[in-house]
């Protein structure tokens, strides 16, 4: 199994660092995240056990038992808060600031002040809609 000594993740993982675990098996473990994003808590990040830096490093059946097992925990999210958010953020540009794939599992709450949908929406011009789905459409060969 692939590790990265400098990883924050990693030494969690290996039990160096101490954290409140929600869940785990041989390939993924689930915890509280230490900075919750609402004062309800309850925010969990799942990872595999695994060093993946991004999405597109983890092996695919690895990325389906992760789905399944972020299924499961959702499931008892969804009865702790009112919705959820799942979110799963691919470099520093975007927010990933722990090069260890995870996923945040963030319960919501009515009025809770959380900020997951901060984007201002913006329109294509006229044709350019097509334009960007042929090029990321020859991206994908």
């Amino acid at each position: 199994m692939k590790t990265d000594k400098g990883c924050i993740f990693c030494k969690i993982i290996a039990g160096e660092i101490p954290a409140v675990k929600i869940w785990e098996d041989k390939e993924f473990m689930a915890m509280l995240d230490i900075h919750p994003a609402s004062i309800h808590g309850g925010h969990v990040l799942i990872m595999p056990k695994e060093h993946f830096e991004l999405i597109t490093d983890v092996p695919d059946n690895v990325l389906k038992d992760m789905g399944i097992a972020i299924k499961k925990i959702s499931g008892a999210l969804l009865k702790y808060g009112e919705g959820l958010n799942v979110v799963q953020n691919n470099k520093k540009v975007a927010g990933q600031y722990v090069p260890h794939v995870h996923f945040h599992l963030i319960p919501r709450f009515e009025n809770d002040g959380v900020r997951i949908e901060k984007w201002e929406v913006n329109n294509y011009n006229r044709g350019e809609m097509e334009k960007v789905a042929s090029k990321i459409k020859k991206l994908m060969k």
